[in-house]
């Protein structure tokens, strides 16, 4: 048993005897140099204007504003429009609807 553990030995180490050292390619020294270098030369840092929370920023006040303005004018329509129906309902509550006939009128006789 162990005349066959050291045979199994000697042929595993006999497998390396027909092995060479490695051969790197051409100038493969020099260009891993220039890429450890360019490593470690510092990457140009973006303007901050063009940083992703920023540009969301800038984005979710437009769309407020925006928001904002749209509900404004449909406030501002509906008072109108309550306005309009609250002096129509005075005008007819008091008479005043037919000055427009009266002034027509007139204007026809000349």
């Amino acid at each position: 048993m162990n005349n066959n553990k050291n045979s199994k030995i000697e042929e595993i180490l006999g497998s390396l005897d027909g092995t060479r050292r490695a051969a790197a390619p051409d100038f493969f020294y020099t260009r891993l140099k220039a890429r450890m270098e360019k490593g470690l030369e510092p990457e140009p840092k973006r303007p901050w204007i063009l940083r992703p929370t920023f540009a969301l920023t800038v984005l979710a006040g437009v769309l407020l504003v925006n928001a904002a303005v749209i509900f404004q004018k449909n406030d501002a329509a509906e008072t109108a429009t309550s306005d309009a129906e609250t002096l129509q309902s005075i005008a007819a509550e008091y008479s005043l609807n037919d000055n427009n006939t009266i002034l027509f009128d007139i204007n026809q006789d000349k």
